[in-house]
């Protein structure tokens, strides 16, 4: 049996290698952290000041498990402890919801800016995946690295209570692992951050629009349309749909989830309520069975056709 010449089936000098999409996409991440550092610096900042802060905190050691004080409860101490978890979480969302925003409207922008797309351009990576990759980061990627991140701040930040409380340092009242209650705790937040990647996707693809769009001052073209559209809307019809409209897609999927906006009875008279008990009594189907998340999404999607279209034939130089 004789064996094919190895100049058969070589290929063509000049011949275009396609890689794996896989393996596009991967790099294309890479390259977003590596020209936007603060995308996976600020979050490691963040998280770990807020597991400093376990080192100075002070909780009074005339604490006591009577009855007349509001830690003297078991349900009271595990619904501080959640909230507790719940808290740590929130400045670390803000400031990624910072980021994010400046990151969505600067780099299309700053590609162009700086030229850099005439190299990216050159290599056989196509717009739609260049695009994608960079909704891909914001809306997933860092999201979820995010939430990754402060899992492991709150682990750690309860381990250095637990090693001051062996110390002596705090009283054994000041707190109340339950493992539980963390997972529930854990899966709650993971819901959410599902519902605000869908829900706040047309947001973000609003942002790349923009950034692949404008030729300078992105800021103020993100941000002035929407306030000169309501101030002319109040002025000309005397309604306020816009101002409803921005608001709704900022809030409103949250009034699907089924969650009470009251507090249960008892609370803020002696009694803590827990976001474990908000785990199991939330209802995590209704929002997906919102039709305005989907018709987001395809806005999403018209945004993201466009933005490819502009980053294509768009020309600065």
């Amino acid at each position: 049996m004789s064996t094919p010449d190895a100049a058969a089936v070589a290929p063509p000098v000049g011949a275009v290698v396609h890689h794996p999409w896989s393996k596009t996409m991967t790099t294309l991440i890479r390259r977003e952290f590596w020209e936007h550092r603060s995308l996976w610096m600020t979050p490691l900042i963040v998280a770990g000041l807020l597991v400093l802060a376990a080192i100075p905190l002070h909780v009074g050691n005339d604490i006591s498990a009577g009855p007349d004080n509001i830690l003297g409860d078991a349900h009271n101490r595990l619904g501080i402890f959640t909230l507790v978890i719940w808290a740590q979480t929130v400045p670390q969302y803000l400031v990624m919801t910072i980021v994010l925003s400046f990151y969505l409207m600067d780099c299309l922008y700053l590609e162009r800016k700086d030229r850099s797309i005439l190299f990216w351009k050159s290599l056989p990576v196509s717009d739609a995946t260049t695009v994608i990759s960079k909704l891909f980061v914001a809306l997933v990627v860092v999201p979820l690295g995010v939430y990754l991140t402060a899992m492991a701040a709150s682990v750690l930040f309860q381990m250095i209570l637990a090693v001051r409380i062996a110390h002596g340092s705090l009283p054994n009242i000041a707190v109340a692992w339950d493992t539980v209650a963390w997972l529930k705790v854990q899966g709650l937040m993971l819901y959410g951050l599902i519902i605000s990647m869908l829900w706040y996707a047309p947001l973000a693809a609003f942002l790349l629009l923009i950034s692949a769009w404008a030729r300078k001052n992105v800021f103020l073209w993100t941000t002035l349309p929407p306030v000169i559209a309501i101030i002319m809307e109040r002025i000309a019809f005397g309604t306020r749909y816009t101002k409803h409209l921005l608001q709704y897609r900022t809030w409103g999927i949250w009034d699907a989830l089924g969650v009470n906006p009251t507090p249960p009875e008892g609370v803020g008279h002696g009694r803590v309520v827990s976001l474990a008990d908000l785990f199991d009594d939330i209802s995590m189907g209704k929002a997906f069975l919102n039709i305005d998340l989907w018709l987001g999404l395809a806005v999403a999607a018209v945004f993201i056709f466009a933005a490819i279209r502009f980053r294509r034939y768009r020309d600065d130089t």
